[in-house]
């Protein structure tokens, strides 16, 4: 990245850093996501919680809002999943941002609640970003993939009715703590 983190040993809120110091370090980090029951934002606010601070200014963003990635120093980009590829506004935002994107330094991560079927499934999930880079060219530094929810109230009926079919276990399955560790982890390995 254009910018550093803030150094080990630094408190969280930044004490004992000059005014200077501390915008010195500042690394801008825009996180896009789209979602259609709200299980995703919920994804991406973890992720932006869990990495703003000292040193990192985060911006989240609707896919839909199409927000402009120029002058971030990282973009990450997640998408819940339907008929096995990421919301339409996801892939168009990517898709109309690749120029930039391939530019900066990216991360995805991917929200699918058959994940919490195996490994398998896991890696199905994981196959649909793969598709999303095969057809932008944007290639990011780390991807990640994320159990989502069935609250059946959030679902049309439709909807509602695959879910069944499917047996989706019903609930919040979001691991709040492999979503913070990954977030961790790719911020650093966006900032390396």
């Amino acid at each position: 990245m254009m910018c550093e983190l803030p150094m080990a040993g630094v408190p969280a809120d930044g004490a004992g850093l000059t005014a200077t110091r501390k915008e010195a370090h500042m690394c801008k980090v825009l996180i896009v996501y789209a979602t259609k029951s709200g299980c995703t934002k919920g994804v991406a606010g973890k992720i932006a919680s869990t990495i703003a601070g000292p040193g990192v200014k985060v911006k989240l963003a609707s896919a839909s809002d199409s927000p402009d990635p120029t002058g971030y120093d990282a973009v990450l980009v997640g998408s819940g999943t339907r008929a096995g590829q990421w919301h339409e506004s996801a892939r168009e935002w990517v898709a109309a941002n690749a120029a930039t994107l391939k530019s900066k330094r990216v991360a995805f991560f991917t929200v699918g609640l058959v994940i919490t079927k195996g490994a398998e499934k896991a890696a199905q999930v994981r196959g649909f970003t793969d598709t999303l880079i095969e057809q932008t060219g944007v290639k990011p530094l780390d991807i990640g993939v994320f159990a989502g929810w069935n609250e059946p109230e959030r679902f049309s009926l439709p909807e509602r009715i695959v879910m069944k079919i499917m047996h989706a276990p019903k609930g919040d399955r979001r691991d709040w703590v492999a979503i913070e560790q990954w977030a961790r982890a790719t911020l650093q390995t966006l900032a390396a």
